[in-house]
């Protein structure tokens, strides 16, 4: 259900119904940017990357993305969504850096006075309001999301204004655009609260670009050489009316959008899904429940507890194998054997290590082998089963869409998408699609998102998620009506549907629709009633269920002319869907009346 209910409102007074569309496509220019920056906030990962324009007009694809070093000291494209906060709320650290301070404050009981908010925590419901808290996992204290959302904003903020000065870089900060990422999936609310924690973090509405990380991916892809993807399957924005889809097969979610290209090499949305638990981290968990089978529970406990770097260093490089190991090679897969493993397993079960593996169930999928922990080619291939199923399986159902027919191409991007077990189930399941894979397929949201800084028309039109409509009244008709909405001969509360669900809606464009009349002679003014809904059918009135007040559209009407017998007057509604916000146009003669929907309020 969808969770849009009270609105603030900007009204503007304007003469010519073009110039407030005009004014919007001032704002997304980038004409006078030196610098494009993306921040790809991830539910388990996330980072950054820029671009320089003077570089970028030399080589589109010269962008930069900046790197950390993770416990197991090795180089990594991005950093875990992990929050740390004080007693106060005030920021302490993030990504590496809160895990390992959190982790030291913890060892010496001194963690109870701070906020903790790991990476799983992260993944926001679409139905989001400003109110709503999360609880972090030190406590029953909760946080506004829009506050951690900000501080995670403002800590990428920081560390690219840190580069500019350390580099020495000509940019001044009014002249950096910023593009956030997020799920096409995600709802307008959603995408709200991500641009007001933007502004709170210091980024100006006007310098802020949201773009769909799958249109970024596929920006980013069409502009990549040969050289530049995995078994040379590249890909191109060529035809009108080619459609392709996007699998982002991240940590802990997948997320799948259906691209249709447009004139002039422009992209909307068809269809968007999003799937949980089926990731990468659901390969982790089957690697733990196998771990916890075979060494105890208590044991794999033991060894996180006291042995903290250890168990964290295992785990990194497990998540290197997966992305490297390949099971057609039949080959076993080899990673360093924690020292203190076989130590804590021998006192806790008082029994050897080795005879252990020996005896176990296991003896043929796995060994020890001089310094190293070695897992059968079958055993490794197993953990990925569950996860690689759920993905295909919907990716299928996606394609078994009628509306999607001929959509042939599958472009695999996120992190999970670079293990080739995935790479090579999909590509055996879907024989008659071609699979594009760019070689670092973790990283095409990032770039893709600084091209679309650059770019910001490349994405023309999207599907529309629910029914818009303005709360109306109509001559009373016993066979279709309810009684108890009858007011004299008229029937009220009906919903006039302004925007099909479904339908695709071009950003910036919009068709007036109406007219709508006074209903009394001695109106000064109209208020226009907005309300929308996600069912399945349009709602018959305002007062359904599953129907939602959205906002007013107040039009001021000139006086009635007292020469003229009947003087019924008329309004025309428009909705043009931008960027950012969702505008409603009324037009009386040659006056323009606007109003700026915000997603986040209370109904009344």
């Amino acid at each position: 259900m969808i969770s849009i209910i009270k609105v603030s409102r900007i009204k503007n007074k304007i003469t010519d119904p073009n110039l407030h569309e005009d004014t919007i496509k001032m704002d997304a220019s980038s004409e006078l940017d030196c610098l494009v920056c993306a921040i790809d906030l991830g539910t388990t990962y996330s980072g950054y990357a820029y671009a320089i324009k003077r570089e970028y007009q030399d080589d589109p694809l010269n962008i930069t993305v900046p790197n950390w070093v993770d416990p197991s000291d090795t180089i990594a494209n991005k950093t875990p969504t992990t929050l740390l906060l004080d007693k106060d709320q005030s920021f302490v650290a993030f990504g590496y850096e809160a895990k390992t301070t959190f982790d030291e404050l913890k060892k010496k009981g001194k963690n109870d006075d701070y906020f903790y908010i790991p990476q799983y925590d992260f993944m926001f419901p679409d139905n989001l309001g400003k109110e709503v808290k999360i609880r972090e996992n030190t406590s029953i204290r909760g946080i506004l999301p829009i506050d951690i959302l900000t501080h995670a904003i403002k800590y990428f903020r920081g560390l690219l204004l840190n580069t500019i000065n350390s580099k020495r870089l000509s940019v001044k900060e009014t002249n950096i655009r910023w593009v956030l990422t997020v799920p096409a999936i995600w709802s307008d609310p959603a995408k709200q609260l991500m641009i007001e924690a933007a502004e709170l973090a210091g980024i100006p509405k006007i310098k802020l670009k949201i773009a769909f990380e799958s249109a970024a991916a596929s920006v980013f892809c069409s502009r990549l050489p040969l050289s530049e993807f995995v078994n040379g399957n590249n890909f191109d924005i060529c035809e009108i009316g080619q459609k392709f889809l996007v699998l982002d097969a991240g940590d802990s979610t997948v997320d799948i959008t259906v691209h249709e290209v447009v004139n002039s090499k422009t992209l909307k949305v068809l269809e968007t899904a999003r799937i949980f638990d089926c990731g990468d981290l659901c390969v982790d968990i089957c690697f733990k429940d196998i771990l916890k089978d075979f060494l105890t529970p208590g044991v794999l406990e033991a060894f996180r507890f006291n042995h903290m770097e250890e168990y964290n260093n295992f785990f990194q490089e497990f998540k290197s194998k997966k992305r490297s190991a390949n099971a057609t090679k039949q080959t076993w897969v080899k990673m360093r054997m924690p020292k203190s493993l076989p130590k804590v397993f021998e006192k806790l079960r008082n029994k050897s290590f080795t005879e252990e593996i020996i005896e176990s169930k296991y003896c043929k999928s796995i060994k020890w082998e001089g310094n190293y922990f070695c897992i059968s080619p079958a055993l490794f291939e197993h953990f990925f089963v569950s996860a690689r199923t759920s993905v295909s399986d919907h990716v299928y159902d996606m394609l078994e869409n009628s509306k999607l027919n001929g959509t042939d191409t599958i472009i695999m991007i996120g992190g999970f998408s670079e293990s080739p077990i995935l790479q090579t189930y999909m590509k055996n399941r879907f024989f008659d699609c071609r699979i594009v894979i760019p070689n670092d397929p973790d990283l095409a949201v990032l770039k893709g998102g600084v091209l679309l800084g650059y770019n910001p028309y490349m994405i023309s039109g999207r599907k529309a998620k629910y029914w818009y409509g303005i709360a109306s009244f109509t001559k009373f008709n016993p066979k279709f009506h309810n009684n108890e909405k009858k007011n004299k001969d008229l029937c009220c509360d009906i919903f006039d549907i302004c925007v099909q669900r479904g339908s695709i809606l071009t950003v910036y464009e919009g068709q007036f629709k109406g007219p709508y009349e006074t209903n009394r002679d001695d109106q000064n003014e109209m208020d226009l009633d907005i309300f929308v809904s996600d069912t399945d059918t349009p709602p018959t009135y305002v007062t359904d269920e599953d129907c939602h007040y959205l906002g007013t559209l107040t039009v001021d009407l000139p006086k009635k002319n007292k020469r003229i017998q009947r003087n019924k007057r008329s309004v025309f509604v428009n909705f043009t869907f931008g960027g950012k916000e969702v505008f409603v146009h009324a037009k009386f003669n040659s006056n323009v009346t606007t109003e700026k929907f915000n997603f986040l309020g209370r109904e009344p």
